[in-house]
């Protein structure tokens, strides 16, 4: 309970500054370029630099802060109340934003439920907006006059503290918190939550902060991934290269969690690592300007003072050779210790879905990182797949409800269970897939086989009522248009092929398919299977099993060989006309074709 409350105060903090990184970026490229020590500088444009920092980004975070806890209205109060404390004090405000948001965000928050249901008709929106602007009016007064002293106190035993710190060069030591709390997937929390605030009050005294570095650099986790390339075997070394790409260039951190995850003696060489990158940093006097996000070598380079690019680059380049020749014992004692989980992760789904899929979600914690990435590979794998499914990512905290997959990481497993929406038992209405790593990973590859199969559990229907052949027919292709396997003028070419000779096929069973001249209506191959108890009529025979086909190129004999070698068996045959089960079927069927 303890870990669930630090993880979520941590996820609040972040939530608060992460939406407005963009922001911070902009202010750092405007303060590293156009200051009058800058790239560029200029004068004028220079001018943007002060009111940024002491009003736009404290009130961009106050806003969202608000708007967390109270929605637009919510928003409007805290920016509104952190005014009284920046008018208050001579310090940036990020503290206080961070303090007057969320409160005025629980102030309104706290007035709407009071009110609601009370207010006579026609009188709301008077009631909201003049209780909007008397609670934010109060609340800025009160930061003017109490509160913002009080946050002026406390960002000053802050900044002493860390001033302190960099005295007695003991900074580096922040690694020892820092990289266990990224491995348990709190780097967001602690960068963004803690590290962002604390190093813009620091920048906008010094120039530049180290805070900047204690958690973006690439580094350490650069030097854990090209050991598992170079040592590594099997998966771990097939995945390394790429994530170590990403890693460098694109700042996703967590794409190499999962493997100090899978051997946890490797924090010891990314702390040790990261700790001698900052040691390097402190000795030289080196930080950035603003945050870099996402940690990635451009990023720190974009965000270094003018003529430091190369200081910067060789903190990182320390942190990567230190944690490289760390993680060598290590990974060659046990080469490929991503392996031992390729059943665990294959299997980690909680239950397969049997309906159909529209929505598949991938989620980590801030839903920007590693989700993306893993939803972006996947997406494409799917497109070339010729399925017409969403691939999309989001928060763990935020999963759309409409969600038919969703794929986390192991350690993230339970906090997605949590979320998933539930159904009227109470029961999660989403599969959850539960992989080791989004590059790559065995359970992803089974998932992708399963869903570009020619048959899927939810194109199977049993106990239909008898209905005319045209009828039959028509359902067949509409079921093969809707999953995407066929364009809408297939369905005619199926009832011209009928007319040209009959696809009963004997013992019960009719193949309807498309006309040679319709294959240029045909997306991909797919098969759908409607049982008929009482049968409908082909001529003077009744099919009890009617099968429809669209075979991409000349895979249509495949799937008319594959269907005729599973129903040789009478007892076979029997159950796929007579059982009521469509899971049933789609076992027996989806072996053979």
């Amino acid at each position: 309970m303890a870990a669930e409350g630090i993880q979520s105060f941590g996820r609040k903090l972040s939530a608060m500054v992460m939406p407005n990184i963009g922001a911070f970026i902009a202010w750092g490229l405007i303060t590293a370029i156009f200051i009058s020590n800058g790239w560029w500088p200029n004068e004028h444009i220079a001018k943007l630099v002060t009111p940024m920092l002491r009003y736009l980004l404290p009130l961009l975070i106050a806003y969202t802060a608000g708007r967390n806890v109270a929605g637009v209205r919510g928003g409007v109060a805290g920016a509104v109340a952190t005014m009284g404390v920046i008018i208050g004090s001579d310090t940036p405000m990020f503290i206080g934003a961070m303090i007057m948001g969320p409160l005025a965000g629980l102030y309104i928050k706290t007035w709407d439920e009071m009110v609601k249901g009370r207010i006579k008709p026609g009188f709301e929106m008077l009631v909201d907006n003049f209780s909007l602007g008397i609670i934010a009016m109060l609340l800025a007064i009160a930061g003017y006059l109490l509160i913002g002293h009080a946050v002026s106190w406390l960002t000053e035993a802050i900044s002493n503290g860390v001033n302190w710190m960099l005295a007695h060069k003991l900074n580096p030591l922040l690694a020892v918190l820092v990289d266990p709390a990224k491995v348990l997937f709190l780097n967001n929390a602690v960068n963004h939550g803690i590290m962002t605030p604390l190093g813009i009050e620091q920048a906008s005294q010094m120039g530049h902060s180290m805070l900047f570095l204690v958690d973006p650099n690439p580094g350490p986790g650069l030097g854990i991934l090209l050991a598992c390339w170079v040592f590594g075997k099997g998966a771990t070394r097939q995945s390394a290269p790429g994530a170590a790409i990403i890693q460098l260039f694109g700042g996703i951190h967590e794409i190499y969690f999962p493997y100090v995850l899978a051997r946890p003696i490797l924090l010891l060489a990314v702390m040790v690592g990261n700790i001698c990158a900052l040691s390097f940093y402190t000795l030289v006097d080196f930080g950035l300007v603003a945050p870099a996000s996402p940690g990635s070598l451009i990023s720190i380079l974009l965000m270094s003072p003018k003529g430091t690019a190369l200081t910067g680059l060789a903190g990182v380049a320390i942190g990567t050779l230190v944690s490289f020749l760390l993680a060598w014992p290590m990974i060659r004692r046990r080469p490929d210790f991503n392996g031992s989980d390729e059943q665990d992760s294959a299997g980690g789904n909680r239950t397969e879905r049997s309906g159909r899929v529209s929505k598949i979600v991938f989620c980590c914690d801030a839903g920007m990182g590693s989700s993306a990435l893993g939803a972006t590979r996947f997406r494409k794998r799917v497109k070339d797949a010729g399925l017409n499914i969403d691939v999309c990512n989001s928060p763990v905290d935020n999963i759309p409800s409409d969600a038919d997959i969703v794929v986390c990481q192991k350690v993230l497993a339970d906090r997605t269970l949590k979320n998933i929406r539930k159904d009227a038992d109470g029961k999660a209405a989403a599969e959850l897939l539960v992989i080791e790593n989004f590059l790559e990973d065995s359970g992803l590859d089974g998932l992708l086989k399963r869903l570009s199969g020619v048959l899927q559990p939810w194109n199977i229907r049993t106990g239909l009522p008898s209905e005319s052949k045209e009828e039959a027919i028509r359902r067949a292709g509409k079921m093969l248009v809707d999953s995407g396997c066929v364009t809408l003028g297939y369905v005619n070419a199926m009832i011209e092929r009928e007319k040209l000779q009959t696809t009963y096929m004997g013992m019960g069973i009719a193949i309807p398919h498309g006309t040679s001249e319709a294959k240029g209506k045909v997306l991909r191959s797919g098969v759908v299977v409607l049982q008929y108890p009482e049968g409908v009529d082909f001529g003077e025979e009744k099919a009890r099993l009617v099968i429809g086909i669209a075979g991409a190129g000349d895979s249509h004999l495949d799937i008319i060989s594959g269907i005729a070698a599973a129903l040789e068996d009478e007892q076979t045959l029997e159950t796929l006309q007579s059982c009521d089960d469509p899971e049933l079927i789609y076992e027996i069927l989806s072996k053979a074709i």
